[in-house]
């Protein structure tokens, strides 16, 4: 996470750390926009130890960087943090306002059992010796009492319009905590959500029929290559359209990073999660895209796609693997295909024959 600047982080190591930031993103040509910058300025000072590794593979292989790469640590790493004090806050104001509205409510009951009782009191001091000065002091602390009734209720009213401000302000609180979901190039959850809903979804008791769908967009560094990051963007879009397009409501598409993406399939066995994979594999290979600013055809593009069943053993990670496997597959049989994990039984581990993986 960004760290403010503390004792140990003078103002000049900050505005050294801020520099050096700028000149990385133009030397990579990447727009110094805030989530970039962010994903810099904590590679230099240090703050999450898997940017900083991440990030020294890729320049020490003398490989350039790019706004997808950057994109998908600062929703790994840093949008997390966001997150969790967006949740933190709102549950912390919730409380807040429960807490107060029933001491209020106690008050109000109690003030209101004292006019009663004074009340009663009164009635019966009215026949007693004497009574008349007594009752003089009982009226007396009745109106008190009443005044303090009175004053009571303008306050439960007052705090009842501070519940509804705090309604509005848990809504907007509710929208940046979904906003932190939410991958801003295809309008898909990104990976944080998903491994939320996914762990919801695990722990359904008894446990429903799930499939993952691992999609993966083929020979996508050539489409890079070739046309250029811009276009590179486009084709994810596309992609992630097709997929919103044939799929259910209750179904997520997930952006996973870079050109991977997965659909939970809730309710939904192998058989059928297959048949969803096909459709989407059809459409996205009838996608014809032409360059606005001179009409030129982009050649036609193709994903490959992993089926993977949730087991009853089954956690986040095992249930991914059977469908990276299952990925795998798919690329090494020439992609653009559909493969199902009941076909990992007897094929090759994932390093492949020689320990190496197809290029995606």
């Amino acid at each position: 996470m960004i760290k403010n600047p503390e004792p140990s982080e003078s103002f000049e190591q900050a505005r050294a750390y801020a520099g050096k930031t700028i000149d990385l993103l133009l030397t990579h040509r990447i727009a110094p926009s805030p989530p970039h910058y962010a994903v810099g300025y904590t590679y230099w000072s240090g703050g999450v130890s898997e940017i900083r590794r991440t990030l020294d593979e890729m320049l020490q292989a003398g490989r350039s960087l790019d706004e997808l790469l950057l994109r998908d640590l600062y929703d790994r790493f840093i949008v997390p943090d966001q997150f969790d004090r967006y949740r933190g806050m709102r549950s912390g104001l919730q409380q807040i306002l429960q807490a107060m509205l029933q001491a209020l409510q106690t008050a109000s009951c109690g003030a209101a059992e004292f006019r009663d009782v004074l009340e009663t009191n009164i009635r019966h001091l009215g026949a007693e010796p004497d009574a008349q000065t007594l009752q003089a002091i009982a009226a007396e602390l009745l109106s008190a009492a009443t005044l303090a009734n009175e004053r009571n209720q303008h306050l439960q009213h007052d705090l009842v319009t501070t519940q509804k401000e705090m309604e509005t302000l848990r809504d907007e609180l509710e929208q940046h905590r979904r906003a932190a979901m939410i991958d801003p190039l295809t309008g898909l959850f990104n990976r944080r959500a998903m491994q939320q809903l996914l762990q919801d979804l695990l722990a359904e008791d008894p446990p429903p029929p799930l499939t993952m769908l691992l999609l993966d967009i083929d020979h996508f560094k050539h489409i890079n290559d070739s046309y250029g990051h811009a276009v590179g963007d486009v084709v994810i879009r596309h992609v992630a359209d097709t997929l919103r397009k044939s799929i259910r409501g209750e179904d997520i598409g997930v952006r996973y990073g870079g050109e991977e993406f997965i659909v939970l399939l809730p309710r939904t066995g192998l058989e059928g999660a297959v048949t969803v994979a096909e459709a989407i594999r059809g459409r996205v290979a009838a996608l014809r895209l032409v360059r606005r600013q001179d009409n030129y055809a982009l050649d036609p593009f193709t994903i490959s796609i992993g089926v993977a069943e949730r087991r009853h053993d089954d956690d986040q990670e095992s249930l991914f693997h059977r469908a990276d496997q299952a990925l795998y597959l798919s690329k090494s049989e020439g992609r653009n295909r559909v493969t199902a994990e009941t076909r990992l039984a007897c094929q090759v581990s994932p390093e492949g024959p020689g320990g190496t993986t197809p290029q995606t």
